[in-house]
């Protein structure tokens, strides 16, 4: 193969990566380039490799449109192994609350899932990318991560979990105060707890709780997180995801099927969005330190 030859063929490389419009210039330019490059030259397969990949060559004139940018990387990356990792474990948790456990049919049937979670992802960041080249979007500053919370959310938190557990400690009794006794009888049947749940799951459930208002009424007197509550409110809530997983899977939670299955479903969209939380408080605070605003 001779020299001319062998730049034509690499000038074509080059230029069927670039836009229809840049083809003809860039074909023209660049051969001329190597062309009179090449004169001095004795090898010039070597002169062609030190010039560069064609890829490379192609990028230099000019940027290439990229379906999903590269600042969006890391975030795509972080959304599709965490969303992949959400519905994997999502399946698990409904196999734990179904009578007939077949983990390895939930891993299966989860998959459609998560392709199409994917697919989803992609085509929204692929929609940004082009969207920002199209509209440049304004900048707009927004509030810094900081330690501090409001007093009255978290007051009104603690309210609430305190009467949520209230709840939770008798359900018939919650329903007789409701209802002024008038409910049908089966209705408190069916509130009833489970025997062994009461005897050794309820209780550390009951800890767990008593534990989170705690931690939020805590944290409504401080007015700010500090690092070592931030650290227990983190911890406590692994703990809190991993014993509501034992206890949907440990056995029933309530007497009566409907109301066991309902719970327990309940709790598993609880664990989810528990963990989406974790993973969103973990990364508030770590760009809180990167900008040394404490969180």
């Amino acid at each position: 193969m001779n020299t001319e030859d062998l730049i034509a063929r690499y000038v074509a490389d080059v230029v069927v990566l670039l836009p229809r419009r840049q083809r003809h210039d860039v074909a023209l330019e660049l051969r001329a380039l190597l062309s009179e490059e090449a004169l001095d030259a004795d090898d010039v397969p070597e002169l062609l490799r030190r010039f560069g990949h064609p890829a490379e060559v192609a990028a230099r004139y000019g940027t290439p449109a990229a379906l999903i940018d590269p600042a969006d990387t890391r975030r795509f990356l972080t959304l599709a192994a965490g969303g992949t990792v959400i519905i994997q474990f999502g399946a698990f948790l409904g196999e734990l609350i179904e009578p007939v456990r077949d983990f390895r049919a939930a891993s299966d049937a989860a998959w459609p899932v998560v392709f199409a979670w994917l697919g989803l992802l992609f085509a929204g960041f692929a929609a940004a990318a082009w969207l920002r080249r199209r509209r440049p979007a304004r900048w707009r500053p927004r509030p810094l991560p900081t330690d501090r919370v409001s007093r009255p959310a978290r007051i009104l938190t603690v309210a609430l979990a305190v009467l949520g557990t209230a709840i939770l400690l008798d359900p018939p009794a919650a329903l007789r105060l409701v209802t002024g006794g008038r409910a049908a009888p089966a209705a408190y049947d069916a509130l009833a707890y489970d025997g062994a749940f009461v005897r050794y799951r309820g209780p550390i459930v009951l800890a767990l709780l008593v534990l989170a208002i705690a931690t939020q009424a805590v944290l409504a007197v401080l007015g700010r997180w500090r690092s070592g509550l931030w650290t227990v409110d983190l911890v406590h809530s692994l703990v809190l995801c991993a014993v509501m997983t034992w206890v949907i899977g440990a056995g029933p939670v309530f007497a009566t099927g409907p109301a066991d299955e309902t719970a327990k479903s309940f709790g598993a969209l609880i664990i989810l969005v528990t963990l989406i939380d974790v993973a969103v408080r973990i990364r508030r605070r770590s760009v809180a330190q990167a900008l040394n605003t404490g969180a």
